[in-house]
């Protein structure tokens, strides 16, 4: 779920069966990378169907959702791959999503938690205090089998604080764009045309259900 980034980023090994992981140095300390690329939305299309995912729902509206959702439309195009945004009931937000094309007509615009229980990967991007709000209705609006994907580590921070897991059952992963949503959407588009452009992100795994979680994580 990564923004097809120039270089997709982890601080340490990991095992990965569709992508090509490479060691670099980094002032003495080895990470692995995945260098993105247009080149790899096919094996992106690829792998979400390997991990059962034909529907992703991008909660939220806010800095990063816009981006990463229009990034996951266009890497997923043509594959019958349908990427949906999820919004709260009476939300403003409604119309912005329609100008860049996701609509109630097309079934790619809906409530929120609709959105999720009919979603094989939900990216989780509303606000932090919504997640720590609404977790208990977000984790029960999740179908079983479901990848809950995170864009950094509040949601797993806050659980910890008050003793709670994420469900079981389910793959957990997060994918970090070392950039504000502009400027990932800016580089991803920059990318199509341009070798090298795209924005770097940091991918993890907390929870690993399916065995697949981490080429789930990169795609």
């Amino acid at each position: 779920m990564s923004q097809r980034s120039s270089v997709v980023m982890a601080s340490a090994s990991f095992d990965t069966k569709a992508f090509q992981a490479e060691a670099v140095n980094m002032a003495g300390t080895t990470e692995y990378i995945v260098k993105g690329g247009t080149h790899l939305y096919k094996t992106c299309g690829e792998v979400f169907k390997a991990n059962g995912v034909k529907n992703i729902g991008v909660i939220g509206w806010g800095s990063q959702a816009p981006a990463q959702a229009q990034n996951l439309a266009d890497t997923v195009a043509g594959t019958g791959i349908k990427v949906t945004i999820g919004l709260r009931k009476g939300s403003a937000s409604f119309a912005d999503a329609r100008k860049v094309g996701f609509t109630e007509e097309k079934g790619t615009l809906g409530e929120m938690f609709e959105v999720m229980k009919n979603s094989d990967l939900v990216v989780l991007l509303i606000s932090d205090a919504a997640q720590a709000q609404m977790y208990k209705e977000i984790f029960a609006a999740l179908k079983p089998g479901a990848v809950l994907g995170l864009s950094h580590g509040f949601l797993k921070g806050y659980l910890d604080s008050i003793g709670e897991t994420f469900p079981k059952g389910i793959d957990v992963v997060a994918v970090c764009p070392k950039g504000m949503g502009p400027s990932v959407r800016r580089l991803y588009e920059q990318g199509k045309s341009k070798k090298g452009a795209g924005i770097n992100a940091s991918f993890a795994v907390q929870q690993d259900a399916s065995g697949k979680a981490t080429d789930a994580s990169i795609g």
